[in-house]
């Protein structure tokens, strides 16, 4: 099983398992800690729950904690067990360890392959607000450090996420007021949508 699809993933979204506010926000925990391996992102949530960290993230559990909360949803919403604890455990594991550290190594890989395409415009991570509550994964500027475009990087399985999530994501974005264009990747870590992005932002900036 992968976090890509499955009945699972209709679980864990509709009970809101994963959310970071009921969970770890944990692509910030990555960004600010950059752990080298799974097993250091496995210890990082944890000691995240049982201690009072200096970077001010909180989490409400381990990644077996995450498991067995959705070990536990399927008698809610399914009335029963489809799925054994260390089946609910795993899937977890693959979401917030093996995904969440496959996505933060492609942010910083196209980070790299923008800022050679888009060059002379300034191409740079975003931080705190744009980050997380706008979520934007990288931002353009132009010449004069004037903000003119966002990226979001995405796995292509993002288009089959629930409407209610892609809606999220959108309504984030327009807070903004710029336009923020969509990165997407496949299984082989490939950008599908890298032409697009590049000549859409280009041609924004000689509007300007």
């Amino acid at each position: 099983m992968t976090y890509t699809g499955g009945e699972l993933n209709l679980l864990n979204g509709k009970m809101g398992i994963s959310d970071p506010n009921k969970s770890v926000p944990v692509m910030k925990l990555i960004k600010i800690h950059q752990p080298k391996s799974k097993e250091a992102l496995v210890q990082l949530i944890a000691y995240h729950k049982n201690k009072i960290c200096k970077c001010g993230i909180k989490s409400t559990g381990t990644v077996e904690d995450f498991g067995h909360n959705l070990y536990n949803a399927q008698m809610e919403y399914w009335k029963e067990n489809k799925y054994s604890l260390k089946e609910c455990i795993q899937w977890e594991y693959d979401l917030f360890v093996v995904q969440s550290l496959k996505g933060g190594i492609i942010e910083k890989k196209a980070l790299t392959v923008l800022e050679k395409k888009l060059e002379p415009l300034i191409v740079e991570e975003a931080m705190g607000y744009l980050d997380e509550e706008l979520r934007i994964d990288i931002v353009i500027y132009d010449g004069h450090k004037n903000e003119i475009a966002g990226v979001q990087v995405k796995p292509n399985t993002f288009n089959k996420m629930r409407s209610e999530v892609k809606h999220f994501q959108k309504m984030a974005n327009q807070k903004w007021g710029k336009p923020v264009y969509f990165l997407f990747y496949d299984k082989e870590e490939n950008f599908m949508t890298l032409d697009d992005v590049v000549n859409s932002i280009k041609n924004l900036n000689l509007l300007k």
